[in-house]
């Protein structure tokens, strides 16, 4: 995503969502405003953005 160069955002890594046509992307970002800001930069509406926390076992 073109919009995020400059920014201290990293798209980690992708998914796609096959049986529900939907593209999963996974954002390295300091909070939930940065990655609304991003998108909104993009004029791209995400369906819904959420935290989470990586595990490493």
């Amino acid at each position: 995503m073109n919009a995020s160069v400059g920014s201290n955002l990293k798209m980690d890594r992708a998914y796609i969502d096959e049986t529900n046509g939907q593209a999963i992307c996974c954002w390295n970002a300091p909070d939930l405003k940065a990655v609304e800001d991003l998108f909104a930069k993009a004029q791209v509406e995400p369906q819904s953005i959420k935290e989470v926390t990586i595990y490493s076992g």
